[in-house]
C-alpha cells in the first residue's frame, strides 16, 4: 500500500539577486515548508511564467508569489501593476519581500495589490521563522518535524530589535553564532547581509564539520575582528564599502601571510579568477552558486594546501639553511627545456654573479675548465644514461676575473619520461678549492722528502716500476740510474752541527737538480744518500750525466751562513735498468755497489755499472 505523499504548493519567486535565492530556497526546507519554489529574475518573466509561455509553458500556475521590488527590465511595482490587469491577480497572492523598511515603499506595494510585505531579515532563523508565520497565513503545507514559528515583529520594530545593528565607527563585527570554541574559526569579510547569511547558514548545514563563523562588513574591521578569533580560513566578498577588486585581496592577505583566503565574488570570469589567485587568493568562488558541500569542499581544499605549502615552506626554509650553511649552490636543470635554473650561490661560486634566476644549460660552458670538460662531461652523460645512479664530478672552473677554483658538482635525475629519457635533473656545487689545496699538500708531503724538496723513496720507487713496464711494452727502451751521496758528510754533522749539515743537504739537493733534464727524477732516499733516475738514458749518456752532476758538486760555493764548509764532493755510481731484472731492487743494488766501488777508489769520482764491492770504502 503507497503511502500518501505530502501535499506541494508551488511558489514563485521573482527577484534577482543568486544569494537571496538561494538564501530563501534554504529558509523554506530549514522552516519544514513543502513548497516547490520557481525562479524568475524579473517582472517580465513572472508575467511570462504566469501566462503559460515558451519556456514555461509546462509550468504549475502558483499559489503563491514571493516578490522583490527592485529587479532590471521589470521591477516589483510595475509588476504589480501588470498582474491586476489579468484575470487571476485575485486568484494568486503576492507577498513583497524586501530589505527596504521605507514606509512609502510598504504603501505602494499594499495599493499596487500585494497581500503582504515582509522586509528580509539579517538573521537566518528569523527568516526561518518568518516563511513559517507565511506559510500559516496562506495555508502552505508543512512538514511534520517543523517547528513552530516565533512572532515576527513589524518593519518598524526590525530596526530596534536586530541583534546585530552597525556599530557607532560604521564598522559591522559578529562574533560566531552558536556553540563557540568547539569548531574551525572562520572569517567573512561580506558586506551584503543576504549573502553573508547565505554563507554562515551554508556553514551550519555541513554534517561533517563544525564551523564558527565571525562576521565583518567591510576591510577596516578585519583588525578588531582578529582582536577576537584567529582565523583557520578567510572568506572574502570582492566588492566591499572601503575596497573592491584584487586589491582587497592584497590588502587582505597582508593580513593573512600563512592564513587561505577564498574570495567570493558576482563576477563570474575565468581571467579574473586567475588574477585573484596570483594576488594570493586559495580559491574563487562564485556567488549564487555556492551550495554546502561546494564550500565546505573549498575550504578543506584551501587549508589542507595551506597546510602542505606550511610545510614546503618550512622544508625549503631548512634546506636554504642548510645550503647556505654548507656553502652549496642549487641548480635545477630541465633537461627537455634546456634550460636550468641557479641560485645566488651557484652564481658566487662559479663566478658568475648575475646568473641567479633562469637560464641555459650552456651557462656552464662559460666558466668549465678546458682541461676537465671531457671527464665532467663523461660522468654527467653516464648519469643521464641511467648507468649511474648519481652524478658526481670534481672540475676546475674559470671566474671571468682570472682566478680558478675547484668545484665538487654533484645531482640527480628526479624525472624521467616514459622512454627513460631524463626530464629533470637537481644538483648543489660546492666550493672545494682549499680542500683540493690541501689534498695537494698532503700528496706533496707524501711523496717529497720535507727537508730538500726532491722524491722521496716512495715516489722514486713508483717511478722506477713505471720504467720496467715501458721498457716491457718498448723493446731497446733503456733507463739510467745513479746513487750518489756525499763525501764524509759526518764531518760536517761533528763540525759544525746538524742545523749547517741540513744546509749542506739543501744545497747539494739544489745542486744536482739543475744539473739535469728536465723531466729527470732526483730523490733522497735517506739521511745524505740520493738517487737520479735518467729517463730513455743509454749506460754512456747515464755516465756523462753523473759526470756533470760530480763536477758541479764540486764546483759548489760556500754560502755565507756556512763559510768554513768547503770542499764538498760526491761520489757517484751508475748503471742502467736491464729487460731481466727481477725488479727494482736488481737495479738499486748494482747501482749501490758501483757507488761503493767509487768510495774504493778514492771518493769524487764515477764508477759505471759496478758489480761488486772489491773492498770496503774508507770509514767517514
Amino acid at each position: 500500500m503507497n503511502e500518501t505523499a505530502e501535499p506541494v504548493t508551488d511558489v514563485l519567486l521573482v527577484e534577482d539577486e543568486p544569494a537571496d535565492v538561494h538564501l530563501t530556497r534554504m529558509a523554506f526546507e530549514e522552516a519544514g515548508v513543502t513548497a516547490r519554489l520557481h525562479h524568475v529574475n524579473d517582472g517580465r518573466e513572472a508575467l511570462r511564467f504566469l501566462a503559460g509561455e515558451a519556456p514555461y509553458d509546462q509550468a504549475p500556475q502558483p499559489g503563491l508569489i514571493l516578490l522583490d521590488l527592485n529587479m532590471p527590465h521589470m521591477g516589483g511595482l510595475e509588476f504589480l501593476q501588470r498582474l491586476r490587469e489579468k484575470e487571476q491577480a485575485d486568484d494568486v497572492p503576492v507577498v513583497v519581500l524586501s530589505t527596504s523598511d521605507l514606509e512609502r515603499d510598504i504603501q505602494a506595494s499594499r495599493q499596487h495589490g500585494a497581500a503582504d510585505y515582509l522586509v528580509k531579515p539579517l538573521d537566518m532563523e528569523q527568516f526561518c521563522d518568518r516563511v513559517q508565520r507565511l506559510a500559516q497565513d496562506w495555508n502552505l503545507p508543512l512538514a511534520e518535524h517543523a517547528p513552530s514559528p516565533t512572532p515576527a515583529p513589524s518593519p518598524t520594530e526590525r530596526r530596534d530589535a536586530s541583534p546585530e545593528a552597525p556599530r557607532e565607527d560604521g564598522d559591522h563585527v559578529t562574533s560566531p553564532a552558536g556553540p563557540g570554541g568547539d569548531g574551525v574559526p572562520v572569517l567573512l569579510v561580506e558586506d551584503e547581509p543576504g549573502d553573508a547569511d547565505l554563507v554562515r547558514f551554508g556553514l551550519r548545514g555541513s554534517a561533517r564539520e563544525h564551523f564558527d563563523v565571525t562576521w565583518v562588513d567591510r576591510l577596516s574591521a578585519v583588525p578588531q575582528a582578529l582582536d577576537k578569533v584567529s582565523p583557520a580560513i578567510v572568506l572574502l566578498d570582492l566588492s566591499l564599502p572601503d575596497s573592491t577588486g584584487l586589491d582587497t585581496v592584497r590588502a587582505a592577505r597582508e593580513w593573512f601571510r600563512d592564513t587561505p583566503i577564498i574570495v567570493l565574488t558576482g563576477y563570474d570570469d575565468e581571467d579574473f579568477a586567475l588574477r585573484t589567485l596570483e594576488a594570493g587568493a586559495a580559491d574563487y568562488l562564485v556567488k549564487g552558486r555556492i551550495e554546502t558541500s561546494t564550500l565546505v569542499r573549498a575550504i578543506r581544499y584551501a587549508r589542507s594546501r595551506a597546510s602542505l605549502e606550511g610545510r614546503v615552506r618550512e622544508s625549503e626554509a631548512r634546506m636554504a639553511a642548510a645550503l647556505e650553511g654548507a656553502h652549496l649552490g642549487l641548480w635545477d636543470w630541465r633537461v627537455d627545456q634546456d634550460s636550468m635554473y641557479v641560485d645566488r650561490r651557484w652564481g658566487e661560486l662559479t663566478g658568475l654573479a648575475e646568473a641567479e634566476g633562469i637560464g641555459p644549460i650552456t651557462l656552464w660552458e662559460q666558466v668549465l675548465h678546458p682541461d676537465d670538460r671531457e671527464r665532467r662531461g663523461t660522468a654527467l652523460q653516464r648519469h643521464l644514461a641511467g648507468e649511474t645512479l648519481r652524478y658526481s664530478a670534481e672540475f676546475r672552473v674559470r671566474h671571468p676575473s682570472g682566478s680558478e677554483a675547484w668545484l665538487l658538482d654533484a645531482g640527480q635525475v628526479i624525472e624521467r619520461d616514459r622512454d627513460q629519457h631524463a626530464r629533470r635533473m637537481v644538483g648543489v656545487v660546492q666550493d672545494i678549492t682549499e680542500h683540493k689545496r690541501m689534498e695537494q699538500r698532503l700528496e706533496t708531503l707524501a711523496r717529497t722528502d720535507p727537508l730538500t724538496g726532491l722524491a722521496n723513496r716512495r715516489l722514486f720507487m713508483d717511478e722506477l716500476e713505471r720504467e720496467y713496464a715501458r721498457m716491457r711494452r718498448e723493446p731497446g727502451y733503456a733507463a739510467g740510474l745513479l746513487m750518489l751521496d756525499i763525501d764524509h758528510f759526518k764531518r760536517f754533522n761533528d763540525r759544525y752541527g746538524h742545523e749547517i749539515g741540513d744546509q749542506v743537504l739543501v744545497e747539494f739537493a739544489d745542486c744536482i737538480a739543475s744539473a739535469l733534464r728536465a723531466g729527470d727524477r732526483a730523490a733522497r732516499l735517506g739521511g745524505e744518500e740520493f738517487a737520479i733516475l735518467l729517463h730513455g738514458a743509454s749506460l754512456g749518456e747515464a755516465g756523462h750525466t753523473a759526470e756533470r752532476v760530480r763536477a758541479r758538486v764540486e764546483a759548489m760555493e760556500p754560502q755565507p751562513d756556512r763559510p768554513n764548509t768547503t770542499g764538498v764532493t760526491t761520489s757517484i755510481g751508475v748503471t742502467i735498468l736491464r729487460a731481466d731484472d727481477r725488479g727494482a731492487d736488481d737495479v738499486l743494488r748494482r747501482a749501490d755497489d758501483a757507488l761503493y766501488a767509487a768510495k774504493s777508489r778514492g771518493r769524487n769520482c764515477v764508477v759505471v755499472n759496478g758489480s761488486a764491492r772489491e773492498e770496503e770504502p774508507p770509514k767517514d
